[in-house]
C-alpha cells in the first residue's frame, strides 16, 4: 500500500519515462472501477490529449462540455453543471481507484479542484502494518498520514512535461486516446485489501469530510456496490461480536453483499467526523430467523434500542416487524452531526435478543432535507444529458425487468426509459421522517396498434399506491399519451411511513403494471427543482 509523499522536487529531475507515463494512464482506464464509466474514461482521455498537445492550461469548461459531452454551441455553464459534476465524479473515482486497485501504484494521477490539467504524483510505500487475523477481532496498525504539503513541495510530474517527451518520441496526440482507453469489464465486487483502522488506533479525529461506509463484522477486505461506492471492513467499534448470517437471499436489495456480515450484542461505534451536517444510513437484515412448523412471523424475537450521541434514535426496534425476515431494512436520518469531541457515537442496547447491525453509511448532507433519490430500472448508475445522476434499480420486491422497444419520445433523456419493471411489484424507498415529492416515469412501449402487443387504450390498466394512499386509479398510459411517449406523474406532500419508507405499490387491474424510474425530493427542495422537470 502507498501513501503520497509529502516532500519532493519538481519533475525536472525525475526519471519517469514516456513508457511509464503510458503505463500509469493505461492502468487507470483499464481498471475495474473505471470499466463502468465510459464518460469518465472519455473525460480523462480528453484532458490528457489536450495536455499532450500543449493546451492543458487553456482547457475551459465550455470546451469540455461541447467536445466531450456533445453540448450545443449555446451551452450555458450557469444552467448546465455537467462538467463540474463529471469532474467531481472523476476525482472521486481516482481516489477510489488509488484506495483499492491502485493502492500499490507508485505514480498517481491527480486533478486539483478548480483545474483541468492532470498531474502525476510520486507515491512512496507506507510503513508495513501488523495484523492479527480473526473474525471476531482484527488488530491493524496503520500509520495516520500527515496532511499533504502544498503542491510546490510534493514530487509532481505535470503531464505537460510528459507531453514533450512523448512528442519527442514520435507519439502523436491522436495516439493518446488509444493508450488511455480501457476495456469495458464488469465492476469489481470484492478485493483482498487489508481492513481499515480499528478501535484504539486513531488518537485524534480524522477530519476528511468524506463519505464513511463500514461493513459491520467484516474482518478483512473491501467491496464495491452497484453505484461504485467502496465499503470498508469493520472499524471504530467497541464490544459485541461478529455474526455471519445464514446464507440465503436478502430481499429488497441488489447489494446483498452489504448484509453478509453483522456486529451483534451490546456494542458501540465511535466514528471520527469533520463538523457538518450528514446523512446517516443504518443497514439491517434479520437473516437468522426462519419460521418453524407453526409458520410464525418472528416478530418480538429481537428488539433493541439505538442511541446517537447519547440521544435515542430508534426505540423498541424490531427488524422483522418493520421489514420482515431476510429483508433489507435501511433507516435514514438527516441533520446528523458529530458530538463536541469530533466523533459520531452510536450505541446499541438489547431489550429482547441481541441487537444486530450490518452496515453504516455516513455522507455529507443538505441541512434539513435529504439529498435527492433517483432510481432507474436499470443495472447500472448513469448520468443523463442534464448532468443528473440516476442510481440502479433497488429497494423493489417482485416484478420483472424488460428492455424497451425503440426510442421513447419526450422532454427527458431517453436513456431513463431504456428499461422497465413490470408485473405486480412495489418499492420500499428508505427516507427520513418528513414530506416528499415523488415523480414516477412511465411509457407505453408494448400495447398499441403498431406495438408488439397490439391493442390500444384499455389494454393496460393499473393502480399505484404510496403507504396505502391512492396515487393513480385505473391508470392507462396509452389513453393519456399514446405509445412510445414519455409520461411523468408528480405527487406532493407524501409522508414517510412509521417504518421509515415510501412504500410505492403497483397493482395490475388489466395486464401488468410498469415503471421506468422514480425520483424522490424532500419537500424542502421543491422551490429549487430544475426547470427541465428534474
Amino acid at each position: 500500500m502507498y501513501t503520497q509523499r509529502t516532500k519532493g522536487i519538481q519533475l525536472g529531475t525525475t526519471s519517469v519515462s514516456p513508457a511509464q507515463a503510458q503505463a500509469v494512464a493505461r492502468r487507470v482506464t483499464a481498471s475495474k472501477i473505471f470499466a463502468r464509466n465510459p464518460r469518465l474514461i472519455a473525460l480523462l482521455n480528453y484532458l490528457c490529449e489536450k495536455s499532450l498537445a500543449g493546451a492543458g492550461q487553456l482547457i475551459k469548461e465550455y470546451d469540455i462540455a461541447t467536445d466531450v459531452f456533445q453540448r450545443p454551441p449555446a451551452f450555458d455553464q450557469t444552467r448546465d453543471a455537467i462538467v463540474r459534476v463529471e469532474m467531481h465524479r472523476l476525482r472521486k473515482k481516482l481516489r477510489e481507484y488509488y484506495a483499492s486497485e491502485g493502492s500499490g501504484d507508485s505514480i498517481e494521477i491527480t486533478l486539483q479542484a478548480g483545474k483541468y490539467l492532470p498531474d502525476f504524483v510520486e507515491r512512496t510505500p507506507a510503513i508495513g502494518a501488523r495484523r492479527q487475523e480473526g473474525l471476531a477481532t482484527a488488530i491493524v496498525e496503520t500509520p495516520v498520514e500527515a496532511p499533504a504539503a502544498p503542491l510546490s513541495s510534493r514530487r509532481v510530474f505535470p503531464i505537460g512535461w510528459v507531453a514533450v517527451a512523448l512528442l519527442a518520441a514520435g507519439l502523436g496526440v491522436a495516439g493518446s486516446l488509444i493508450w488511455l482507453g480501457g476495456p469495458q469489464a464488469k465492476a469489481a465486487r470484492e478485493s483482498s485489501l487489508p481492513p481499515g483502522n480499528v478501535p484504539g488506533i486513531l488518537a485524534t479525529p480524522v477530519t476528511t469530510g468524506e463519505d464513511v461506509r463500514i461493513l459491520c463484522g467484516a474482518a478483512t477486505g473491501r467491496i464495491q456496490d452497484r453505484e461504485g461506492n467502496v465499503w470498508n471492513s469493520d472499524t471504530f467499534y467497541s464490544g459485541g461480536s461478529v455474526l455471519i448470517p445464514t446464507a440465503g437471499p436478502v430481499f429488497r436489495t441488489r447489494d446483498a453483499a452489504l448484509f453478509h456480515s453483522a456486529r451483534s450484542g451490546d456494542f458501540s461505534y465511535r466514528i471520527p467526523l469533520k463538523p457538518g451536517s450528514y446523512e446517516l444510513r443504518l443497514y439491517f437484515a434479520d437473516a437468522n430467523y426462519h419460521p418453524g412448523i407453526d409458520m410464525d412471523g418472528g416478530e418480538g424475537t429481537r428488539i433493541f434500542t439505538v442511541r446517537l450521541n447519547g440521544v435515542p434514535l430508534l426505540r423498541d426496534f424490531d427488524i422483522i416487524a418493520e421489514a420482515g425476515p431476510n429483508t433489507a431494512d435501511v433507516r435514514v436520518f438527516k441533520d446528523v452531526s458529530p458530538a463536541s469531541d469530533g466523533y459520531l457515537h452510536l450505541a446499541f442496547f438489547r431489550q429482547v435478543g441481541e441487537p444486530i447491525l450490518n452496515a453504516i453509511e455516513i455522507s455529507p448532507g443538505i441541512p434539513h432535507r435529504l439529498r435527492p433519490i433517483r432510481i432507474a430500472t436499470q443495472d447500472r448508475l448513469f448520468m443523463d444529458r442534464s448532468g443528473v445522476e440516476w442510481g440502479p434499480d433497488d429497494f423493489f420486491l417482485q416484478g420483472r425487468i424488460s428492455s424497451r422497444y425503440g426510442v421513447v419520445a419526450g422532454p427527458y433523456d431517453p436513456q431513463i426509459y431504456e428499461r422497465e419493471r413490470y408485473g405486480n411489484f412495489s418499492y420500499a424507498i428508505p427516507v427520513a421522517p418528513g414530506r416528499y415529492a415523488v415523480t414516477l416515469y412511465f411509457a407505453e412501449s408494448f400495447w398499441g396498434p403498431d406495438q408488439p402487443g397490439g391493442g390500444g387504450a384499455g389494454s393496460r390498466i393499473f393502480d399505484v399506491y404510496c403507504n396505502g394512499t391512492t396515487l393513480l386509479r385505473n391508470f392507462d398510459m396509452f389513453k393519456e399519451t399514446g405509445a412510445d411517449h414519455q409520461l411523468a406523474k408528480t405527487f406532493h406532500g407524501l409522508t414517510a411511513s412509521p417504518q421509515g419508507t415510501l412504500l410505492i405499490s403497483f397493482v395490475p387491474v388489466k395486464n401488468y403494471a410498469n415503471l421506468s424510474a422514480i425520483q424522490v425530493l424532500d419537500e424542502g427542495a421543491i422551490a429549487e427543482r430544475r426547470t427541465d422537470g428534474f
